[in-house]
C-alpha cells in the first residue's frame, strides 16, 4: 500500500503509516480536527478516527450502540475498522473509527435549531431506556458544580489584581446560594430510580455535538461522557447552553422544555450560574499561556454575568 505524503506532525505520520502499512486498513488522512481527532476517509468514505487514553470510555460507546436499536436515526456511530473489531491500539491510545455527519454545527441563536436539539435529545432519552449495558460511574451534577465553584474561587487574585472584586463577590455569592438550594433535594432517591430505570445521559449537550445537515435532519454525535443518571441533567444543561441568545425573552425557555417532569427543580437548576463559571475558567486557562487575554475575557464575564443577573432576578418569581 503506498504510504501518503507527511500530515505535518511526526505523530500523525506514524501513526497513519501504522494503519496503513502494518495493519494495512483502507484508509486515508484528511485532516486534524484536534489532537487524537481526525477526518478520514476509510475505503472512500468519510469517517471521524478519534484515540482514546481511557479504553473503557470507547468500550462502553460499542457495546451501548450494539443495544441500541435507533441509533442509526439519532447519532454518529462507531464503525468497525475491520469485520467484528471496533479497536486497534497504538501510541498509547485505543483508536476508533466512527460515521462522519456532514453538515454544519447546531446554532443555538437560531430558534429552530433549538427546537431541533432539544427534540433529539429527547429522542435519544426514549430510545436509550433500559439498554442494559455497564455505566461509567459519574459524579451528580450538584458535586461537579461544587468542584466548578472551588476552582473559581482558586481564581480570586485575577479579579483583585484586575479590580473587579464586585464582580467575584456577586458571581460567587449567587452560585452559592443557586447551587445550596438545588443541592437541597433528594438527589439520591433520584440517581436510584434513574439507575434502576437505566436512563442514559449524553453529558455534554454543547451546540457543537448537534449535526445539521443539508437535508435539515439533526443527529448527535460525541457519545465521550455518556453514562446513567436522571435526564434532568441533560435538560438543565441544555437550557443553560440556551441562556445567553435568549435571556432578554425569559419566559420561552419554559416553552422549549414542556416534556420536563420536576419543573421546579429544573428551573432551580437553570438558575445555577455554573456555565459561566466553566466558560469563565476554560478562557482563564487559556488566558494564563497568554496575560494579554486576561481582560477581555474578565470582560466577556462581566457583560455575561450583567445579562445573567437580569434573568435570575425575572426566574426569582417563577419559582
Amino acid at each position: 500500500m503506498k504510504v501518503e505524503q507527511r500530515k505535518g506532525d511526526s505523530y500523525t505520520d506514524r501513526l497513519f503509516h501504522w494503519l496503513q502499512i502494518e495493519e494495512r486498513l483502507p484508509i486515508k488522512y484528511e485532516r486534524t480536527i484536534k489532537p487524537k481527532v481526525y477526518k478520514v476517509l476509510y475505503d472512500g468514505e468519510p469517517f471521524i478516527l478519534k484515540g482514546y487514553r481511557r479504553m473503557h470510555v470507547i468500550q462502553q460507546q460499542i457495546e451501548f450502540f450494539e443495544h441500541w436499536n435507533y441509533a442509526y436515526k439519532i447519532a454518529a456511530r462507531p464503525f468497525p475498522l475491520a469485520p467484528g473489531i471496533y479497536t486497534k491500539s497504538k501510541l498509547g491510545c485505543d483508536w476508533a473509527l466512527f460515521e462522519r455527519i456532514n453538515g454544519r454545527h447546531a446554532d443555538f441563536d437560531r430558534d429552530r435549531d433549538r427546537k431541533r436539539a432539544v427534540r433529539i435529545l429527547h429522542h435519544f432519552h426514549r430510545t436509550t431506556k433500559g439498554i442494559a449495558v455497564l455505566s461509567i460511574p459519574k459524579d451528580p451534577l450538584y458535586v461537579k458544580w461544587e468542584r466548578r465553584l472551588e476552582q473559581f474561587e482558586a481564581t480570586k487574585d485575577i479579579f483583585t489584581d484586575f479590580k473587579k472584586q464586585d464582580l467575584y463577590r456577586e458571581l460567587k455569592s449567587c452560585m452559592s446560594k443557586r447551587l445550596e438550594e438545588f443541592t437541597d433535594h433528594p438527589w439520591g432517591v433520584v440517581e436510584e430510580k434513574a439507575w434502576e430505570n437505566q436512563e442514559w445521559l449524553h453529558g455534554d449537550v454543547a451546540h457543537h455535538n448537534f449535526i445539521i445537515n443539508d437535508e435539515k435532519q439533526i443527529k448527535l454525535i460525541d457519545f465521550d461522557l455518556l453514562h446513567t443518571g436522571p435526564r434532568l441533567y441533560d435538560h438543565i444543561q441544555l437550557a443553560q447552553r440556551f441562556l445567553p441568545y435568549i435571556e432578554w425573552r425569559r419566559s420561552l425557555l419554559l416553552k422549549y422544555f414542556p416534556h420536563v417532569e420536576d419543573r421546579d427543580i429544573w428551573w432551580k437548576g437553570v438558575l445555577v450560574p455554573a456555565d459561566l463559571l466553566r466558560e469563565w475558567l476554560y478562557g482563564y486557562r487559556q488566558s494564563m499561556r497568554e496575560e494579554a487575554t486576561m481582560d477581555r475575557h474578565l470582560g466577556k464575564l462581566e457583560k455575561a454575568w450583567g445579562s445573567r443577573k437580569k434573568f435570575v432576578r425575572y426566574a426569582e418569581h417563577m419559582l
